[in-house]
Order: C-alpha cells, then sequence, then structure tokens
C-alpha cells in the first residue's frame, strides 16, 4: 500500500488550503484509501510516482469532503434517529472522468 510522503501530504494540504500539522496523520491514513478507490473507480493500476494530477486533486477534495462535520440528511426526534450523507458528490468523481478506462462487454 502507498506510504504518502510529507511532501505529498504537504500538497494535499495545500489543494485544500490546510495549514498547520494538525491533521497530517488522517491525510496520511486516508489517502493511500482514497488512491486505491481512484484505481477501482478508473480501471487503472497506476504506481503512486506516476499519479495524475486529476487523481491528487480527487484525493485532496475526497478528503476535504470527509473532514466536514455536515452531511446530516434526515434527522427525528423521538426516540431520536440521524441519518448521514456519506456518499461523494458528483462533482468531487469528475476529477477521474479523463482517466476512467472504458470497459466493452460482448453480448452473448
Amino acid at each position: 500500500m502507498w506510504e504518502p510522503t510529507q511532501e505529498e501530504v504537504d500538497q494535499l494540504k495545500k489543494m485544500n488550503n490546510v495549514t498547520g500539522a494538525k491533521h497530517d496523520g488522517f491525510y496520511r491514513a486516508i489517502a493511500p484509501i482514497l488512491f486505491d478507490v481512484a484505481k477501482d473507480h478508473c480501471n487503472r493500476t497506476w504506481e503512486p510516482s506516476e499519479m495524475p494530477q486529476g487523481v491528487r486533486l480527487f484525493i485532496a477534495k475526497a478528503i476535504q469532503f470527509n473532514m466536514q462535520t455536515t452531511g446530516l440528511k434526515g434527522r427525528v426526534m423521538g426516540t431520536v434517529s440521524y441519518s448521514y450523507d456519506t456518499e461523494f458528490p458528483k462533482a468531487i468523481w469528475t476529477y477521474l472522468r479523463p482517466y476512467k478506462k472504458v470497459k466493452f462487454h460482448a453480448l452473448r
């Protein structure tokens, strides 16, 4: 699994306009997971050294989305029930569109 260097973490934080070292551990932990998500979504196998900039932008914006406390979809007050929207918005997925490899399936 890819282990981002401090320089790569700083680059992702700069894309999100985040300063300080408070969230470095979170960036280090979730960036490799999001890199694998991007590879699976695009049907590609990149090495971290050859990762396209659009994928780096996807990772940065997905981390930014995960750091937000918003996302409350519904709330019920009787016996307290909350539901959260945990799906990434379409705008974040569009960063991966140029890199997505098309799959063709033969009809039988």
